[in-house]
């Protein structure tokens, strides 16, 4: 097998996601962005073998007091990995190739100074590899639409909660529509920023005005701004992205003083309808929150009853290095129990 590590700039990287279905979340300039937060370096691991490819986005982060060691995450979302070449194969022979990859690359990842990486698994494309000295573990499920049905089809898979407040929106006038120019930008931000305030999430979820904007700039015509707007008012608003065949749901607030509106429900009604006349084949809707059947993805669930598992890949590429900055930090945890929070040395 051949291992390489590709820089964001590329045309392999580039070319490789020429020949495969993809998502944003695989873009070398969305990868840019993630290590850009992350506090690291994008990359991608491009490991081949015969006609197959396999290829894993990530940020490459240094490790305090590692020495110069360092670590890799994937980026925010569900960033692979991608099997090239694999589409004659079975599963079983797509994961048995995305395996034998991923234990060649940590080979050369481990010559490199990487001591783990943690990826998250796109639950709609690509392989799942279980590489030696690694973890597949499964954090529930995703609801994703299958735009591929009619509309009575999709409309008979929603919840009739859901299909009453849709149908009381629309007679109410209630509009739903894309900001083509991201005139409500600003808007946008500001309600995302209170329901994530309302809800609770944790601190690396309250994007900012910035981070829109450099999103933008990274996928352009692919992001979508929807809104919802209520007697003049924008009640919703909500990021989507457009990739080939894919498109994913990726964020959205609704504004406190329109809850007993229901105006995400309405957005998410046109978006599906809009992205099945654009002819994609999925559009992903998520989970809850760390993969939990929680309020979110029951909301999620009324639309569709479509589901896919999400699994995340934790791989600890030098073991010997792992279990000693995994001990000097959390000297009474067992550093072999992957389930939990990884990396180890990583946990406050």
């Amino acid at each position: 097998m051949r291992v390489e590590i590709l820089g964001p700039t590329s045309p392999q990287w580039t070319g490789v996601l020429e020949a495969t279905a993809h998502d944003f979340y695989h873009l070398p300039a969305y990868a840019e962005l993630s290590a850009r937060l992350d506090g690291g370096s994008a990359k991608a691991l491009v490991v081949r073998e015969g006609d197959r490819t396999l290829l894993l986005p990530f940020t490459a982060r240094p490790i305090p007091d590692g020495d110069g060691a360092w670590d890799a995450l994937t980026p925010y979302g569900y960033p692979g990995p991608l099997a090239q070449g694999c589409d004659d194969d079975s599963v079983d022979e797509r994961n048995a190739f995305a395996t034998r990859a991923m234990e060649a690359a940590a080979e050369v990842l481990r010559a490199d100074g990487c001591v783990s990486l943690f990826a998250r698994l796109h639950p709609l494309l690509g392989a799942r590899p279980e590489p030696a000295n690694a973890r597949l573990v499964q954090h529930g499920t995703t609801v994703h639409v299958d735009l591929r049905k009619s509309d009575a089809e999709h409309w008979a898979e929603t919840m009739s909660g859901h299909r009453n407040e849709i149908n009381r929106a629309i007679k109410a006038g209630h509009r739903a529509y894309f900001d083509e120019v991201f005139g409500h930008a600003d808007r946008f931000v500001q309600i995302y920023q209170a329901t994530m305030a309302r809800v609770g999430a944790a601190a690396h979820y309250f994007f900012d005005h910035e981070y829109l904007m450099s999103l933008r700039e990274a996928l352009g015509e692919r992001l979508k701004l929807a809104v919802v707007e209520i007697d003049g008012t924008i009640a919703a608003t909500g990021l989507f992205v457009e990739t080939g065949k894919i498109v994913q749901y990726h964020l959205s607030g609704t504004d406190e003083a329109f809850l007993r509106d229901r105006p995400t429900k309405l957005m998410l009604h046109f978006v599906r309808g809009w992205a099945k006349e654009r002819g994609a084949s999925w559009l992903h809707l998520g989970g809850g929150v760390g993969g939990g059947e929680d309020s979110l993805f029951k909301f999620k669930a009324g639309f569709s009853k479509e589901r896919s598992p999400f699994y995340t890949l934790r791989l600890v590429v030098d073991p010997a290095a792992y279990r000693a900055l995994s001990r000097a930090r959390h000297p009474d945890v067992d550093e072999t129990h992957l389930e939990g929070f990884f990396p180890l040395y990583r946990r406050p």
